[in-house]
C-alpha cells in the first residue's frame, strides 16, 4: 500500500508539474522578458543579458535562504496562475456553448441559412443538368457538393450558439429529441452507468481533449495581455489560440459523434434494465416512454 500511494503521489506530482507549474514559470519567464525589453527593443539580447547579469551581481541572491525563497515564491506564483488558467478555461468551455452574444450567434445562423439555399440552389442545378444532358453536369455536381460540404460544416441544423463547438456539443441532445423523442439530460446520467468500461474511457478521454483545448486558449489569452508589452508574446499567444480552437472543434466532433453512437447502441439495453418492453429497433414512443419514467424518478 505505501508502494502504490508513493507511486500515486509521483504521478500526481508529475501531472502538477507539466499541467500548471511548467506553463506558469514559462509565462512567468515571457513576462520578465517583456517588462526588460518592451516593444521597442523587442530583440536586444544583450539588454536582457545585462538586467540578468546585474540581478545576479546583487548581494542578496548571495544568501542561500533568499534563493530558495526566491524559488519557492516562484513555483508558487506559477502553480497559482495555473490555478488560474484551469478555471478560466472552465469559462472558455462554457463560453463555447453560450448563446451569448447574441448577435455572433444571429450571425452564424445567418451564415448557415445562406449557405443552406446556396447548396440546394447548387443541387437543384446540378439535377437539371443531368436530366437535360447539359456537358456542364460534371462540373455542377461537383460545385454541388462543395456547397454542401461548407453548409455541413456549419452544422446540421439552425446554429443556436455564438461558436460552432457549442453547435457541435449540441448536437446529440437535438438529435436523441429529433429522432427518439429523448431528453438526452435525463437518459445520460443512467445511461452512463451501464456503459462498458470500453466505452466510458472514450467519452472520458475525449471529454479530456476538450478540456485541454479549453486550458490552451485559457494560456493564449496569457500571453496576448503580455503581448501589450513585448509584441512577440502576442505573436505566440495567437499561434496557441488558433491551435487550440483547431483542436476544440475536433475534440467537440469526435466527442459529440460518440456520445451518439452510445445512444445508438445502448438505449435498448437501458430501455430493458428500465423494465421496458422492447422489440426491434429503438423507438420515438419507447423514448419517450423512458424519458417520461426517469423525469419521475428524479
Amino acid at each position: 500500500m505505501t508502494a502504490f500511494l508513493e507511486a500515486l503521489g509521483g504521478k500526481l506530482a508529475e501531472r502538477w508539474l507539466a499541467l500548471l507549474v511548467l506553463p506558469g514559470l514559462l509565462l512567468l519567464a515571457t513576462a520578465g522578458v517583456a517588462h526588460t525589453l518592451g516593444h521597442a527593443r523587442w530583440h536586444d539580447a544583450a539588454r536582457l543579458t545585462e538586467a540578468l547579469n546585474r540581478l545576479a551581481a546583487e548581494p542578496a541572491w548571495r544568501s542561500t535562504g533568499t534563493l530558495v525563497l526566491v524559488l519557492a515564491g516562484l513555483l508558487l506564483a506559477a502553480l497559482g496562475l495555473g490555478f488560474a488558467v484551469q478555471a478560466a478555461g472552465t469559462g472558455v468551455e462554457l463560453l463555447w456553448q453560450s448563446t451569448r452574444p447574441w448577435w455572433l450567434a444571429a450571425r452564424r445562423a445567418r451564415r448557415w441559412q445562406y449557405a443552406r439555399a446556396v447548396a440546394s440552389e447548387a443541387l437543384l442545378a446540378a439535377a437539371h443538368a443531368q436530366q437535360g444532358d447539359d456537358p456542364r453536369a460534371p462540373a455542377l455536381a461537383a460545385e454541388a457538393r462543395r456547397r454542401a460540404l461548407t453548409s455541413d460544416r456549419l452544422g446540421a441544423t439552425v446554429p443556436a450558439c455564438a461558436f460552432g463547438v457549442g453547435d457541435r456539443l449540441a448536437a446529440p441532445a437535438v438529435r436523441a429529441e429529433s429522432a427518439y423523442a429523448m431528453d438526452l439530460n435525463v437518459v445520460w446520467p443512467r445511461l452512463w452507468l451501464i456503459l462498458p468500461a470500453e466505452t466510458r474511457t472514450e467519452l472520458e478521454q475525449a471529454r479530456v481533449r476538450l478540456s485541454s483545448a479549453a486550458r490552451q486558449a485559457a494560456w493564449a489569452a496569457g500571453y496576448l495581455v503580455v503581448g501589450l508589452l513585448w509584441w512577440p508574446a502576442a505573436v505566440a499567444g495567437l499561434v496557441v489560440a488558433v491551435v487550440s480552437w483547431r483542436q476544440a472543434r475536433t475534440a467537440a466532433a469526435v466527442l459529440a459523434d460518440l456520445v451518439a453512437s452510445t445512444l445508438d447502441l445502448h438505449c435498448r439495453q437501458l430501455a430493458e434494465t428500465l423494465g421496458l418492453s422492447v422489440e426491434g429497433a429503438m423507438t420515438p414512443e419507447l423514448g419517450a416512454r423512458m424519458t417520461v419514467l426517469l423525469r419521475g424518478q428524479t
